[in-house]
């Protein structure tokens, strides 16, 4: 089943993404400087190795995040140009595709992220 909202909504919602995905790029900042604590306290080979690990995934976490901008920018410019377009017809009652496409990416970010986090959070517990 496809789920449509006003126009209006869309374009909040694509902005509120854009928020979220800004603050996930801030949290991978906080962890990175963690990091860095762990290495200057820490020298053992394991920990180093985990430590490498957790550096490639916030990398590729970020490549993510600016992937799914790219996308939600993309969408927000098609949404732009259908508005003007609808202009002189009247787009105010218009209803549009929900993006089930983005809304499944932005979960499954959202999910790998927080799995992430929790990953990190124990092996930063273990370092203390």
């Amino acid at each position: 089943m496809v789920t449509t909202l006003p126009i209006r909504n869309l374009h909040l919602e694509y902005k509120l993404w854009v928020i979220e995905l800004n603050f996930y790029c801030e949290m991978i900042k906080i962890f990175e400087s963690h990091l860095e604590d762990i290495v200057s306290k820490n020298g053992d080979k394991e920990i180093l190795a985990k430590v490498e690990q957790f550096q490639n995934q916030f990398i590729r976490q970020r490549e993510v995040i600016d992937e799914l901008k790219h996308h939600l920018n993309i969408s927000e410019k098609q949404l732009v140009s259908f508005t003007r377009d609808m202009m002189e017809v009247g787009y105010e009652f218009e209803r549009l595709d929900n993006h089930p496409h983005l809304r499944d990416q932005l979960f499954t970010f959202r999910k790998i992220f927080n799995e992430l986090k929790d990953e990190f959070h124990r092996f930063e517990s273990e370092c203390i």
